[in-house]
C-alpha cells in the first residue's frame, strides 16, 4: 500500500485515503485533546496515589490520542471508512457514502487494522504507566 500516493492528491484512495486537510486537522486536535487528558489523569493518579493497576484506565484517552494521530497521519477516518463513507474532496463539509462495494471492503479492512493499531498503542502504553511508581 503506498500512502505516499494519498499525501500528493486530494482524491479518494479506498483504503488509503478518504479525508481531507480539514478533517485531518480535526483528527490532530482529537489526538491532542487524548494527550492532554491522559496526561492529567495521569498526574492525578500518581499524586493521589491511586491504586497503579486502575491506571490501566488510561487505555481510554491513550487510545484516542493514538487513533486520532493515525488517521491524521494516514489520511483515513476509521469512522467513515466502517460507516462506507468518505470525505476526501478539499472543501467539502460533509461525507458521502461509498457506492462501489470493492471499495467499502478496502475501507472498513483500513478501518479495522487501525483500530487494532491505536489498540496496541494504548494497551502498552497503559501497561507502562501501571509500572510507574507513585509520588
Amino acid at each position: 500500500m503506498n500512502t505516499s500516493t494519498a499525501s500528493k492528491t486530494d482524491a479518494y484512495i479506498p483504503g488509503v485515503c478518504n479525508i481531507n486537510h480539514a478533517e485531518i486537522a480535526y483528527r490532530k486536535k482529537a489526538g491532542y485533546l487524548g494527550i492532554a487528558i491522559f496526561v492529567v489523569i495521569l498526574a492525578v493518579m500518581l499524586t493521589l496515589g491511586i491504586n497503579r493497576y486502575a491506571r490501566l484506565a488510561l487505555f481510554v484517552p491513550a487510545f484516542l490520542a493514538a487513533i486520532g494521530f493515525l488517521q491524521a497521519r494516514n489520511r483515513f477516518c476509521v469512522g467513515y471508512g466502517a460507516a462506507g463513507q468518505q470525505n476526501a474532496s478539499e472543501g467539502s463539509a460533509k461525507a458521502s457514502v461509498v457506492a462501489d462495494k470493492a471499495a467499502v471492503s478496502k475501507d472498513k479492512q483500513r478501518a479495522q487494522q487501525m483500530n487494532l493499531q491505536a489498540a496496541g498503542i494504548a494497551a502498552a502504553t497503559a501497561i507502562v504507566c501501571v509500572l510507574i511508581p507513585s509520588f
